[in-house]
């Protein structure tokens, strides 16, 4: 495609057209077109952190996505064309200071490939997380303005990776592994939901939600790694939800940083000592049941003396005993410090202030995915669920 973009409306109007030929393809199961799809990536807000570690290039737009393959061409402050080899790959927008995204209508198999390696190349850009509480809430928040009779898509993931027995016979070693999608109008689909997760665990564990169009049919299907994919004939409403949705996460993710970053305060004592006082709250993540200590050390092992994914977190292990381990790491993105104490029924995280907030969604999300889709989440003495409801509930 050799269009000359000569501005945004140029780009906006193109892609408004596409979702309408897309969406109809869709009505007529005549589908050529691959679906509009966006990735949002975080960066980081330089006012937040305030660290000698973080410049301020480091997080333009040119630094984060040029490569030897890839080429930028730039509209205006804000919007960029993405080429490999002088083909179209999609449009990047700076959202604000602290998000973009990347507009692609690539094939899914390419573009996740694409945006994985964007991450996995840089220490500035990590994925937005979402994990199945804060699902939960997006979904109760859409059944209180939507009609009752409009539709969602709901897609439900649990991979139990981490409990496989490493045995030196050859008998077969198997895990569960859960998918499941289901389709509902959204008048009750809370308390069916509520019903089912008593009998299947793995129904907490949220990979995908359809948010309906707010201006037609179809709706957004939305990813726990921040993948949007339009299903509407809207470009434009695909836009403002997802522009709400990172409005929302955002809102979230300062909250919780200013609740639990470590500050460390000089107190002086009667006998003029200077004594160190620290201020934090931590995130503890409880366990519906303890974790089997098979599980427990699999994923200990498996995630931290290499910094592996989807965790990002690297580290070294001081191990107390089979069922209790401390991580002193860094977070992979941003490079921060990160403290944890592990224990096969409970996980408890510090982040010293200048950390990002957003390794709090990327634990919790995966914890849900890989080790225990029931978890309970407190930040410090406030549960997690209350302080999404708070930020997510409180938009209507």
């Amino acid at each position: 495609m050799n269009i000359n973009w000569k501005n945004r409306e140029s780009i906006f109007s193109y892609l408004e057209e596409y979702s309408q030929n897309t969406k109809d393809q869709i009505d007529n199961y005549k589908m050529k077109n691959t679906l509009l799809k966006s990735y949002i990536f975080e960066t980081f807000d330089e006012s937040l952190y305030n660290s000698s570690n973080l410049l301020k290039d480091v997080s333009d737009i040119n630094n984060l996505f040029k490569d030897p393959k890839h080429s930028l061409k730039q509209i205006d402050e804000e919007l960029y064309v993405l080429k490999k080899n002088d083909v179209l790959i999609g449009f990047i927008e700076q959202i604000n200071p602290r998000f973009c995204t990347l507009y692609t209508t690539e094939t899914s198999r390419y573009s996740d490939q694409i945006a994985q390696s964007y991450v996995k190349k840089s220490p500035i850009l990590d994925s937005l997380w979402i994990s199945g509480k804060m699902f939960d809430e997006f979904l109760s928040n859409l059944t209180s303005y939507h009609n009752s009779s409009r539709f969602t898509k709901m897609k439900f993931e649990f991979n139990a990776m981490f409990d496989r027995q490493y045995s030196k016979n050859d008998d077969i070693q198997e895990h569960k592994v859960s998918s499941v999608s289901l389709v509902e109008e959204l008048g009750g689909i809370v308390d069916k939901l509520t019903g089912v997760r008593q009998y299947f665990s793995s129904f907490h564990s949220v990979g995908s939600l359809r948010f309906p169009s707010n201006v037609g049919k179809g709706g957004h299907d939305v990813y726990q790694n921040g993948k949007i994919t339009n299903r509407s004939d809207s470009f434009t409403d695909h836009r403002i939800q997802l522009k709400q949705i990172i409005n929302l996460y955002q809102e979230m993710t300062e909250r919780l940083e200013k609740k639990v970053w470590i500050e460390v305060e000089n107190i002086k004592s009667t006998n003029n000592l200077i004594n160190s006082s620290f201020k934090a709250s931590p995130v503890t993540i409880k366990f519906n049941k303890p974790l089997d200590t098979n599980t427990f050390n699999n994923f200990v092992n498996y995630t931290f003396p290499t910094g592996r994914e989807p965790f990002k977190i690297y580290g070294e292990i001081k191990r107390f005993s089979e069922e209790r381990v401390h991580i002193y790491g860094v977070d992979l993105h941003l490079w921060q410090n990160v403290m944890l104490d592990l224990s096969t029924e409970e996980f408890i995280l510090f982040l010293p202030k200048g950390t990002c907030g957003n390794t709090i969604h990327r634990l919790i999300t995966n914890i849900q995915r890989f080790l225990d889709p029931e978890i309970d989440v407190f930040i410090g003495e406030l549960s997690y669920e209350g302080i999404l409801k708070n930020v997510i509930g409180g938009q209507h």
